[in-house]
């Protein structure tokens, strides 16, 4: 599982463009003002903590060292990169022709007919925002979104708002200590792991970067740059980091959760034995550019609601959608 001050757009517009799709594409969701994210400025604690603040931090730092290590994994760190890294710009699987463009827009199109409505109806939720301002704000709404629902990560974010006053109170949430933080985040579900990765990512946040929550350098840096930097942090693998580089820093990505990996298997559009980072990396490379946002969002409805599709279904053969998708190829084939 990144604001904007434009007014509220309809969550479905037309023309992706005529040569990618003839049918609809899904706009960004624009956050309504009432939204944290939205009304958040870009500024930071640019000032060193007060002494009290500081010893509070350093105290519960010093408790939890053991199971949460405050300094980066730089192992860690460069494999998670070198693993990124080495398909970048290709998929890691060159002979392997699935989805060609043509099978991305007749997906595209037959997944726009069934979900749209769906899709545009949790767009037009005022607490999906357009767009997150903020590097660190992105990271935390993508722990936050991790391995959830949507609407469970929603209920983490009103846990934070109740407990310290606003979505990204940094200091608070540091100086409060991890308890007070899973109590918070108990409404989203998985509240002490979170817990556990929020605080560890604060606490590198402010070894190496001078007592400042500002990480918006990130925003200027090229791409591949870009994923190196927030990959150093721990718990921040490729499919969060593509979640900051989409909703923060504005970059088409494809992002392969849950759903869109199990899709992926069933309509062999990625190799049976590939892992979720592996077909994110392939499926990056093979879809347009111009239907990644779209085809991200309508696998995740069709993947929540096909009785074939859905997680645990034990529904074998092609499902409705799969056939649509054949017979509308063969269509478009005999056409030319």
């Amino acid at each position: 599982m990144g604001p904007s001050t434009r007014a509220a757009t309809k969550a479905v517009q037309n023309g992706i463009s005529k040569s990618a799709s003839p049918s609809k594409a899904i706009s960004r969701p624009v956050a309504n003002s009432k939204h944290k994210v939205v009304k958040r400025e870009t500024k930071f604690h640019k000032t060193k903590l007060d002494n009290k603040t500081k010893e509070s931090i350093v105290a519960t730092t010093a408790i939890d060292s053991k199971s949460t290590p405050v300094t980066n994994d730089d192992n860690l760190a460069n494999k998670k990169w070198t693993s990124w890294s080495a398909h970048s710009s290709a998929s890691p699987f060159p002979t392997f022709a699935h989805p060609t463009a043509q099978e991305c827009k007749a997906a595209h199109t037959v997944l726009h007919k069934m979900h749209h409505e769906a899709v545009a109806k949790e767009f037009a939720d005022p607490d999906t925002p357009e767009t997150i301002a903020n590097v660190l704000d992105a990271m935390i709404i993508a722990v936050l979104s991790q391995a959830t629902s949507w609407s469970n990560a929603k209920r983490a974010t009103g846990g934070l708002r109740s407990t310290y006053g606003d979505l990204f109170a940094y200091d608070a949430i540091l100086a409060k200590g991890d308890e007070t933080l899973q109590q918070a985040l108990r409404p989203g579900g998985l509240h002490i792991r979170k817990a556990e990765i929020i605080m560890t990512i604060l606490r590198q946040v402010q070894e190496a970067n001078d007592a400042s929550w500002d990480l918006n350098y990130i925003i200027d840096l090229p791409t591949e740059q870009a994923m190196e930097k927030l990959l150093q942090f721990k718990y921040i693998g490729s499919k969060s980091a593509g979640v900051v580089l989409s909703w923060c820093l504005k970059r088409t990505v494809y992002i392969v959760d849950t759903h869109c990996y199990r899709i992926a298997k069933l309509w062999n559009w990625t190799p049976k034995d590939a892992t979720v980072e592996k077909t994110q990396q392939h499926l990056d490379a093979k879809i347009p550019t111009e239907l990644k946002f779209d085809l991200h969002f309508l696998m995740i409805a069709h993947g929540r609601t096909c009785p074939v599709c859905r997680g645990g279904s034990k529904v074998g053969g092609l499902c409705d959608a799969q056939k649509e998708i054949k017979t509308l190829l063969k269509k478009e084939g005999a056409k030319k």
